[in-house]
């Protein structure tokens, strides 16, 4: 399993348009082929995306097919900066 974590940071507090977006956007990166997708709101202008894959070619696939679009139209011209992203094989793993 691989994630892929991006840390957004906002120049304003977020929208509820992008909230709604967002909603939208993490199904289509579900329908695609991720095993999950989140948004974290930490505050009002910093915003953590947590994706799972099966493999990381499904999550360079979906970045690029749904992700990359998306950010483009939601996320990037709202940001303060560059978004800090990760992308990790998972090594441990539990759910309840």
């Amino acid at each position: 399993m691989h994630v892929v974590i991006n840390h957004l940071r906002l120049r304003e507090s977020v929208p509820d348009a992008t909230v709604e977006a967002a909603r939208k956007g993490m199904q289509l990166v579900v329908d695609a082929g991720a095993l999950s997708a989140r948004v974290a709101k930490v505050d009002d202008r910093h915003l953590i995306l947590i994706l799972e894959f099966a493999t990381a070619a499904d999550a360079e696939r979906i970045a690029r097919e749904i992700g990359g679009p998306w950010m483009r139209e939601n996320i990037r011209p709202l940001l303060a900066g560059d978004t800090e992203r990760s992308v990790a094989e998972v090594i441990a793993s539990a759910e309840a």
